[in-house]
């Protein structure tokens, strides 16, 4: 039997990903259920399940995928001229929406794990991965700022960073008539500088 290659398996996981996204787009993540993702990507129940034991484990790996991108591209941003903290957020967003089929999904995952252990574990670790990210970032940043103390004043600023994000995110998913710049122009508004000015 030949082998599969990690790039086929890949592959075979993100088209899963990709029906799974779709489905809970459409009914909701927890009105999907594993056989709405079967027949959404087209795959055998075997196929699906040598990938994935749940539509947990799916979500996860869709928010992994998602997360990596971004990840990515914070990674690789210009380390000799950083954008403040806020424009950086705001670009990163602008990208991870585009990047989704439907960015309630996130939404409707945060509202599982506060009642669902496993995914609140599965959610936990997603935003621990990119609190470390952003930490760095952060730390970089208020470095270059001249601040006294720039590890400290990163922890200080990531949770209120991460509102924002999440504040974004939710409205974007539940408040008729989002308008991104307004949502911005609004957190400059009241962010004062301790999250602008790290001196």
């Amino acid at each position: 039997m030949p082998k599969v290659s990690d790039a086929h398996r890949e592959s075979r996981r993100e088209q899963i990903t990709a029906a799974a996204l779709a489905c809970f787009a459409e009914k909701g993540f927890q009105k999907t259920s594993m056989a709405d993702i079967i027949q959404a990507s087209g795959l055998s129940a075997g196929a699906i399940y040598l990938h994935f034991a749940s539509k947990q484990e799916i979500a996860l790996a869709a928010g992994r995928q998602v997360l990596a991108r971004r990840l990515g591209e914070l990674e690789h941003l210009d380390q000799e001229h950083l954008a403040d903290p806020i424009e950086t957020l705001r670009g990163l967003l602008a990208a991870m929406v585009e990047d989704m089929v439907d960015s309630r999904i996130l939404v409707q995952l945060w509202g599982e794990a506060t009642t669902d252990p496993g995914m609140s574990g599965l959610v936990g670790e997603i935003l621990a991965t990119l609190g470390g990210a952003w930490t760095h970032y952060l730390e970089t940043w208020a470095a270059q700022h001249d601040a006294v103390d720039p590890a400290a004043w990163a922890r200080t600023a990531l949770p209120a960073l991460l509102g924002i994000a999440q504040g974004f995110l939710v409205q974007r998913a539940i408040v008729p008539g989002f308008d991104a710049d307004a949502y911005f122009a609004s957190v400059r508004l009241i962010a004062g500088p301790g999250l602008l000015s790290p001196g």
